[in-house]
Formats: C-alpha cells, sequence, structure tokens
C-alpha cells in the first residue's frame, strides 16, 4: 500500500514588517489517489466518501463536486499539456476529522509511467470559502530523486496581513522516509515570509491511524483555530490589514 501518513509540524516565520514565528504538529494524509479502495476496506477509522472518524470526500478538493479527484487533476494536467501515461497521483493533505477539516494547502504529486515527477498541483484554500490550483511544471527537472524547485505569482487572497503583489518559491523534497516542503513568499521583491512542513512517514494502518488520532485529537480544528490566533497576534503586533481585493 502506497498511501500512508506523515507526522510532524508545521512553521511560518514572517521577517517584515515584524518578526512573528509559530509552530503547530500535525498529522497528515498522503493518499495514492488510484488505490483509495484498498484503505478504505482495511483501515477501519479512515472511510472515503462517507463519514467515518476519519474521511477523505473528493468534493474537498479542485472545484469542490462529487467525483474522482485524481481524474479532475489529470484533466487540469491534460488541459496544460501534461499526460501521466498511467503514472501515479499522491495527495498530501489533512483528511476530516469527525466530519470537520480546513486544508491551507493541499499538494498532488503527480508523476508519469516512469516515476518522474511530471507535476505539482497546489490546492490553496482561504477562510473566504475560495480556492486556487496552482499548476507547478515539472517536467524539467533533472532526475527523479531530486528536490524539485518552481516559482508561482501569487493568485488568490489568502491572508489580510500579505497583499497580492507576492511571488511563491517552492522547494519540495520528494515525501519518502521524510517529507520536506518548503515555501517562502516574496512581496514587491522582499522575503516576507518563509513556511516549512517537515514530518516523519508512518505506514497507514488501523493500529497507526487510532494512535495518531490520540495524539493529534481534532487536528482539523486546531488548524482553523490556529489561523484566527495568529491572525489576532499579527494585529495586535501593528501588522497592516488588508482587505480581500473583491470587497468594495
Amino acid at each position: 500500500m502506497t498511501s500512508c501518513l506523515y507526522t510532524g509540524w508545521v512553521r511560518h516565520r514572517r521577517h517584515h514588517p515584524r518578526v512573528h514565528d509559530f509552530r503547530y504538529r500535525l498529522v497528515l494524509a498522503y493518499l495514492d489517489l488510484d488505490a483509495l479502495d484498498p484503505v478504505d476496506r482495511t483501515v477501519r477509522p479512515f472511510s472515503v466518501n462517507r463519514w467515518n472518524l476519519w474521511s477523505f470526500f473528493d468534493r474537498d478538493h479542485v472545484d469542490g463536486r462529487p467525483g474522482a479527484t485524481a481524474g479532475k487533476v489529470r484533466r487540469l494536467l491534460a488541459n496544460h499539456g501534461i499526460r501521466l501515461d498511467g503514472g501515479s497521483i499522491r495527495l498530501l493533505t489533512q483528511c476530516r476529522v469527525l466530519g470537520y477539516v480546513f486544508n491551507p494547502i493541499s499538494l498532488y504529486y503527480c508523476h508519469d509511467a516512469d516515476g518522474g515527477l511530471a507535476a505539482v498541483v497546489v490546492e490553496v484554500s482561504n477562510t473566504f470559502g475560495e480556492r486556487h490550483l496552482y499548476l507547478l511544471d515539472g517536467r524539467n527537472n533533472a532526475s527523479t530523486g531530486a528536490t524539485a524547485r518552481f516559482r508561482a505569482v501569487k493568485a488568490m487572497h489568502v491572508s489580510p496581513f500579505l497583499g497580492m503583489d507576492c511571488v511563491y518559491d517552492f522547494r519540495l523534497a520528494p515525501p519518502g522516509d521524510r517529507l520536506s516542503v518548503g515555501i517562502v513568499q516574496h512581496e514587491e521583491g522582499r522575503r516576507v515570509l518563509d513556511a516549512q512542513l517537515r514530518g516523519r512517514r508512518a505506514p497507514l494502518t488501523t493500529r497507526t491511524l487510532a494512535a495518531a488520532m490520540l495524539r493529534y485529537p481534532l487536528v482539523t480544528l486546531k488548524t482553523i483555530a490556529a489561523i484566527h490566533v495568529e491572525a489576532a497576534r499579527l494585529y495586535l503586533k501593528g501588522i497592516p490589514f488588508r482587505r480581500h481585493p473583491g470587497e468594495t
């Protein structure tokens, strides 16, 4: 079974105009989207498209509608001239815990038939109910085992403490025994934010998932709560507040 868990932590460090740093522990699922049925059958606390203690729903991703997520991602790639020719799509994300999830970011690692990284799709959601997919073309990466580096122009409002004139630099190591994701955000040419995600791999079984749920209870509620707590801390530090560009 290629699906697994990653337990670890996420850290954000803001550099400008005030230093602001936080770190939270979490557990993530790394799901082979073409092989969800065996996980659904064998991992008792986990279900696909139905309620359970932990559950994955297709409508939590891409366009928010029912339908296989893997097929939607493949159509997105094909529309940009990227074909996997039987390669895998593996999704790094949080699953619903007791029916609730909010994912600030999910990553789709899309591999071609030879195992090379053809693309990464970065799915970003904000607290305004919006979602945007950044397609990062991996076909120019030198080798299948290399850390991939990408740049993308910011296309969706996320934080009320950062403007839209930003670019993201991604540094993505191939998920293995360890998980390493790094994102640096530049605003108007200045480095303003670093985000790091680190984790250790564990098999996705009934036992390991039950242990993770005991260690990280209500982790998805913790995610949305932490977003608001850190926003309040930024406000109290005097960081300028930016309205959503769509507000009049």
